[in-house]
């Protein structure tokens, strides 16, 4: 996602209370744009899948800015696609 408080719903502290996250470098190459607002129905999980692994895009992008006003997401089937390129570990400060 290109927001960082998106990894933030998923993350669990360690120890000390520090959460980590991890910025990585991708290649998305050539994009299938997406904004269908249930993407697993229309146009589907599969489709989306085989357009990168057996068709003429390399990742997708689903705009659910757009399409429910959150976030951007990208999605990659190659693992060759990314390279994770450093850690950073944050601390969550109560309002």
């Amino acid at each position: 996602a290109e927001s960082s408080s998106k990894s933030d719903e998923y993350v669990k502290p360690n120890k000390e209370g520090h959460f980590p996250v991890i910025m990585c470098r991708v290649a998305l190459g050539r994009i299938n744009y997406c904004d269908s607002k249930d993407p697993t129905k229309d146009p589907g999980r599969d489709k989306l899948e085989s357009s990168c692994l057996r068709g003429d895009f390399h990742s997708v992008l689903g705009d659910r800015k757009k399409a429910r006003g959150t976030y951007r997401e990208f999605v990659v089937y190659d693992h060759y696609q990314v390279y994770p390129h450093f850690i950073v570990w944050y601390s969550r400060i109560s309002g």
